[in-house]
């Protein structure tokens, strides 16, 4: 009789061992699978993120400039009297008041111009220039104080420009401003007689940098 109930206590304590052994290694196993395929797939997607991350930065990075070249439709003219060239846009017209004097108007409403007077460099004439140029202003507006524009972008700076001053002043119907510069060997001395919100100044101002002697 005890000799049975060994055999039978030997076969549980087999059953339970082998089972014991033929799961815990499975569930091990998928455990341990488990974790390296969540890792795995988290890795991928930070990649990704990343990548698509870095792509756009990229793409805005070399993003094309979208700044149009304003004078790219402009005509080359001559002064019929003075010694000067100009490229002028469209919808502008170049016409000679008075010996060294010219006007560059708004084809259509006369009332906005740029004049243009050119002479040459010799000692004093600048700050001669300076000084009627500030009288002009002026009287153009009924005794208004011009204020000296400090703005690099309204003032003209193209290639071989020195000694540029810019001068403004507001009139009831107008906005006028005296430009003066030198190049080479002449004085170049520009009035723009604009609308109140300067609709035309950069126009004028981008032409008037192109003035070159003949």
């Amino acid at each position: 009789m005890k000799s049975r109930w060994k055999l039978i206590y030997a076969a549980i304590a087999t059953t339970l061992l082998l089972t014991a052994c033929g799961t815990s290694p499975e569930t091990e196993n998928d455990s341990t699978n488990g974790s390296a395929n969540e890792v795995e797939t988290t890795d991928k997607g930070t990649v990704t993120e990343n990548e698509g991350t870095e792509t756009e930065v990229a793409d805005e990075s070399t993003s094309p400039d979208s700044q149009v070249d304003i004078l790219k439709d402009a005509q080359l003219k001559e002064s019929d009297e003075q010694n000067y060239t100009i490229s002028v846009l469209p919808d502008y017209t170049l016409t000679s008041e008075e010996p060294g004097k010219d006007s560059l108007m708004v084809t259509g409403d006369e009332a906005v111009f740029m004049r243009i007077e050119t002479v040459k460099k010799e000692d004093g004439t600048y700050d001669y220039l300076t000084d009627n140029m500030i009288a002009v202003l002026e009287a153009s507006s009924d005794g208004g104080t011009p204020t000296e524009v400090t703005n690099a972008e309204a003032i003209p700076a193209a290639e071989g420009i020195e000694n540029a001053k810019v001068l403004s002043v507001k009139a009831e119907t107008a906005s006028i401003t005296g430009i003066i510069f030198e190049r080479d060997e002449m004085i170049v001395r520009l009035t723009i007689y604009d609308s109140p919100k300067e609709e035309h100044f950069e126009r004028f101002l981008h032409m008037g940098e192109t003035i070159v002697s003949k």
